[in-house]
């Protein structure tokens, strides 16, 4: 019962504290329960051979399709859940055989795992002690606030608020880095960041990036950009100049492997680093606006009332005017998943977006929960095949 008392004192203690007032106390402890019955890892043994895709919502919703995104089945369910609390739910990173979903922003974090698609358990073992994680209170499954996670060469890294974490043996440690070692750095603005998310540069780098938003008063910028080159465990504050001074806040940012893109707050323009974050170029005009970020395929989409794509961040053609607004993801063969946080189903297409087809739908719980309900993440990825009956 010591995990159900942390949470329900973080929870009366934080942002959501608000929220919280409205909803009883029989839900909050409801609510953090679930979380105590989740079993920890730290065992994990991915031999990745299956194709599948994972879609994930507040709540903990967690879904798997393991026939090219025909058919889907709800395999993790938490707790009703909104925005902020300890079921948000908002993404979900796959390397090496391993599926990674974080739950809770503004609320103490867990970071769910699973190498077969259908068992989620804690990442962790539940033995690993975190510094810089004041939420836990001795309680080694609740991991720093994580707002994004990215998956590269078998390693995980999130950001969220002003602690980094990375973990390269799937949850059997675990480090953490501060960005409060930038608080006096010299430069004309401090760092004032949230919403801090990171993305994979690919393996010829090896890079991870991060971004976050700027919450400076004096010479704000689009944003904040980080950059670690050794898989998550140090990083440092970039000050990218074409960035600063040309891009008006960011809605996105995404690698193929070989370019790293960042999407304008409007969706207008683009920039694009050929060299992990080093150097920047740009404003590349998108043709389009107020759009979603996505990589399908090796190019770049954004999806929205007008969709665009493009091979190299540049030159942008036409989608399809029947591809929806979202996110998506590709399989191996080529098939195409849409997911929306404003919509309650998933959209497939086997012809590169010239037709969809509904493939799931789901109705949202009611009850004690705020913010969009729809689907927030998805990847696709390989899981181990477990034997019959297990």
């Amino acid at each position: 019962m010591k995990f159900l008392a942390i949470i329900v004192l973080s929870v009366s203690s934080l942002a959501i504290s608000v929220r919280a007032a409205e909803e009883s106390v029989e839900f909050l402890e409801a609510s953090a329960r679930r979380r105590t019955e989740i079993p920890s890892g730290g065992d994990f043994k991915p031999d990745p051979k299956s194709p599948v895709f994972v879609a994930v919502g507040h709540g903990g919703r967690i879904l798997l399709s393991r026939d090219d995104g025909q058919s889907w089945t709800q395999v993790f369910w938490g707790h009703a859940g909104s925005d902020h609390g300890l079921w948000a739910t908002k993404a979900i990173a796959y390397s090496s055989g391993v599926f990674v979903v974080p739950i809770g922003w503004g609320a103490p974090t867990a970071w769910l795992a699973s190498e077969d698609g259908e068992n989620w358990r804690h990442l962790t073992n539940g033995q690993t002690k975190l510094l810089g994680v004041k939420e836990a209170n001795g309680d080694s499954t609740v991991m720093p606030g994580t707002w994004g996670i990215a998956g590269g060469k078998g390693v995980f890294v999130t950001g969220g608020y002003m602690t980094m974490a990375a973990t390269p043996d799937l949850g059997k440690t675990i480090s953490t880095f501060s960005l409060y070692q930038f608080k006096n750095d010299p430069r004309p603005r401090k760092l004032v960041t949230h919403h801090v998310g990171p993305v994979y540069c690919g393996d010829a780098s090896g890079r991870f990036l991060a971004l976050g938003n700027d919450r400076s008063t004096e010479n704000p910028v689009f944003g904040n950009l980080f950059a670690s080159d050794d898989l998550g465990k140090t990083w440092t504050w970039l000050e990218p100049q074409t960035l600063n001074q040309h891009c008006q806040g960011y809605s996105g940012i995404a690698s193929n492997g070989q370019l790293v893109l960042i999407a304008d707050a409007a969706g207008q323009n683009v920039f694009r680093s050929r060299d992990a974050g080093d150097s920047w170029e740009g404003p590349f005009p998108t043709g389009t606006s107020r759009v979603m970020l996505s990589v399908v395929q090796g190019e770049f989409w954004l999806a929205g009332a007008k969709s665009r794509a493009s091979a190299d961040g540049k030159v942008w053609r036409d989608l399809p005017a029947a591809v929806p607004g979202g996110k998506f993801a590709a399989s191996d063969r080529g098939t195409l998943i849409s997911i929306d946080r404003q919509r309650f189903n998933i959209l497939r297409s086997a012809d590169r977006g010239e037709t969809w087809a509904e493939v799931h739908t789901f109705r949202p719980e009611t009850e004690h929960v705020h913010g969009a309900q729809g689907l927030r993440d998805l990847v696709f990825g390989y899981v181990t095949v477990q034997p019959p009956g297990r």
